[in-house]
């Protein structure tokens, strides 16, 4: 996780520095630059988070008046970052879910309608964000946002789903306090037969 963030900062400083034109789009607002960072990333080593948790373990500047959603988001869509995050999740026949990018050669298993959605999305939506249209750009982030939750709904647990953690952190402890009473009832028991 550290290396794709640190490979993720690399690139936008070496992108930074070098003599290419950005593309010169809108700042995205504070909102729609913190809603498009719910997107769920598939990192490099194949675990799958939101990029909210990618972008607030970088070091931020308290002096920008940036927030590091926005910032983020200028390098996504002005430095053409959106081509490499693998934000798109495919379920292969064997179950396995599997991440793609928006540039990238997309399997044949996909079918015909979602390679041309993972394609075109990010134009569509870079189109939104150079006329401005703010509300438009949300509405395309929740539709990446329902797809998301649509296609890696194996990955993604619902607020009602059991887990079993405080079960097995609470277990030992009741363990704990009853060896004790156990061995006091067993010599209580000892005593009693005599």
């Amino acid at each position: 996780m550290r290396r794709f963030c640190s490979i993720l900062y690399a690139a936008t400083v070496a992108l930074v520095v070098s003599a290419a034109e950005p593309q010169s789009l809108s700042t995205l607002p504070r909102a729609t630059a913190a809603h498009f960072c719910q997107l769920l990333v598939c990192d490099n080593m194949g675990t799958v988070q939101s990029l909210n948790s990618y972008i607030h373990r970088q070091p931020s500047d308290a002096s920008d008046s940036l927030s590091a959603a926005q910032s983020f988001c200028t390098y996504i869509f002005n430095y053409g970052g959106w081509q490499s995050l693998r934000i798109f999740p495919h379920a292969k026949t064997n179950g396995t879910i599997t991440w793609h990018a928006a540039d990238e050669r997309l399997p044949d298993d996909i079918d015909s309608e979602h390679q041309k959605y993972i394609h075109d999305v990010f134009p569509r939506l870079i189109a939104e964000i150079e006329a401005e249209n703010w509300s438009q750009v949300d509405a395309y982030i929740d539709r990446m946002l329902k797809y998301q939750t649509t296609f890696a709904s194996v990955l993604i647990p619902s607020p009602n789903t059991y887990h079993p953690s405080p079960i097995i952190l609470f277990l030992p402890f009741v363990l704990f306090l009853a060896l004790p009473l156990i061995s006091v009832m067993r010599v209580k028991r000892v005593k009693d037969t005599r």
